[in-house]
């Protein structure tokens, strides 16, 4: 089936106008009202919650932007005169004029009362999911972890202990909430391969400890990571989950019972169709939680060499190596960032062209003198192949990560925390001594660590920033793992 078989063909113009910020910000409006008043929103109290709501984003609305099929003749007959422009900049008619454009691009319906001829908004169905996809990518930085696999664990263990009329309908709470589990864990995958990939292209500290510290680990680690190894973990429920439903599976019992329920679900439907089909997602069920470990293990290592690299990346570029080999190290990062920028290698190549003399040389021989001249040239045999740069860089790179690698273990990482700990069970960060550079490199590698299981400490992170040192720290606060509760 087409999509636009089943939604309005100019549906998504809205949000390609030049004022889609406005129109998206309307329905953002529109879907709080749907929350707040699900079956009658009348017209005109979605036009004051807009005027209220999203009054800055009102007045940048433009309507001289408009396509002017999209404009009514009537609205602009007066535009010519001041006391026409003036009426077109008023917040009602700009209100009224987002309404429309909803109307007309099918995103509501407009319904009148027959008693009170008041207008009330209606919604189709497409229109409330897509309000509610765009409600879910605006605050996604707001909503909470959803535990699925605990969810599924508790109402599947309720029922296998009393069975009653809903085990059909647990069933497939359970089905739907691995599908989306699987979902999600792809989804976290590809999050960290795309903040992998940006390492590539930020070539500033502060830049790397931002992604990592501001935004990698608020949004991905700490909201979804972390809760999949701990409270949420699949390696913890996964067993009894597929217990429980092998035994449903080959209880006739009970597989008699979740078909009678289904037929009340279905009650059309084949039994023998129905019966395939609950054992279709029995399957489905125990096969997902045998094969998601693969996968967590896939996203451990994705988020190990995410950590890694950017910590190595911090230390390579905080190598002031003077040598050539540092020389090299600055020629190739400027190659880098040319190749990202799309500037090319001209400017480069014309500089280091610029800072080599190139000169023509021969030499004299006992026929140089004789008349007339008898000038030879110096025969060259094959010239010297210039090395593959990627190759270069890749032996460069390797040998500084052996060696940084060799120098901040893990027993010297938590060797340092032991010294900051002392005799103490919980410390904050700007207590910790950062004599020089290595020890500020050993405070990142110990808060990055300090989600392993073998580390002995625990971080509370609390809001705000501090200066300790001169370097801008978070506010971290360290506790031994075994206080914790």
């Amino acid at each position: 089936m087409s999509l636009f078989n089943a939604i309005p063909a100019h549906f998504f113009s809205i949000l390609s106008s030049p004022n889609r910020d406005v129109y998206a910000d309307a329905l953002l409006v529109l879907f709080n009202s749907l929350e707040s008043d699900e079956l009658s929103i009348k017209k005109n109290d979605y036009i004051r919650a807009l005027k209220d709501k999203a009054n800055n984003e009102l007045l940048k609305f433009d309507l001289s932007l408009e396509e002017p099929d999209e404009t009514d003749e009537d609205d602009f007959s007066d535009s010519s005169s001041n006391e026409g422009k003036l009426q077109l900049e008023t917040m009602a008619l700009k209100a009224a004029f987002i309404v429309r454009r909803l109307e007309e691009t099918g995103w509501i319906d407009i319904e009148i009362d027959p008693e009170s001829f008041d207008e009330y908004i209606a919604l189709p169905a497409y229109s409330i999911q897509f309000l509610s996809l765009l409600n879910t990518i605006a605050n996604a930085s707001e909503a909470p972890y959803t535990s699925l696999v605990h969810a599924t664990y508790s109402e599947l263990k309720m029922e296998d202990g009393e069975p009653d009329e809903f085990m059909y309908a647990t069933l497939i709470r359970a089905y739907e909430n691995t599908k989306r589990l699987r979902t999600e864990l792809v989804t976290l995958g590809h999050s960290i391969r795309i903040f992998q990939n940006r390492l590539g292209k930020v070539f500033t500290t502060n830049g790397i400890l931002h992604d990592y510290f501001d935004t990698y680990k608020e949004t991905i680690s700490d909201r979804y990571y972390h809760p999949l190894k701990t409270f949420d973990s699949v390696a913890k429920y996964r067993r009894p989950i597929i217990n429980m439903l092998q035994r449903w599976l080959h209880d006739e019992d009970i597989r008699s019972q979740l078909i009678a329920q289904a037929l009340v679900y279905s009650p059309r439907g084949n039994k023998n169709q129905i019966e395939t089909d609950i054992i279709a997602k029995i399957n489905y069920v125990c096969d997902m939680y045998d094969t998601l470990n693969n996968m967590i293990d896939s996203i451990d290592e994705r988020h190990q060499d995410y950590t890694r690299s950017s910590a190595n990346k911090i230390l390579y570029l905080n190598n002031n190596d003077k040598t050539i080999k540092g020389h090299l190290d600055t020629i190739f990062r400027s190659y880098a960032k040319s190749a990202i920028t799309g500037e090319g290698l001209a400017n480069i190549l014309s500089k280091m062209q610029d800072a080599i003399p190139l000169e023509s040389q021969s030499y004299v021989d006992n026929d140089s003198l004789t008349l007339p001249y008898a000038r030879q040239s110096r025969l060259f045999g094959e010239p010297m192949a210039v090395p593959d740069f990627l190759d270069v860089d890749s032996m460069l790179m390797s040998d500084f990560l052996a060696q940084t690698r060799n120098e901040f273990t893990d027993d010297r990482v938590f060797d340092f925390m032991e010294t900051a700990f002392g005799e103490a069970d919980e410390i904050s960060i700007e207590e910790i001594p950062l004599p020089n550079f290595d020890a500020f490199i050993l405070l990142i590698l110990a808060s990055i660590k300090a989600s392993d299981e073998k580390c002995f400490y625990a971080i509370e992170a609390r809001e705000g920033q501090i200066v300790s040192y001169g370097y801008s720290l978070p506010r971290f606060i360290y506790k031994r793992k075994e206080l914790i509760a």
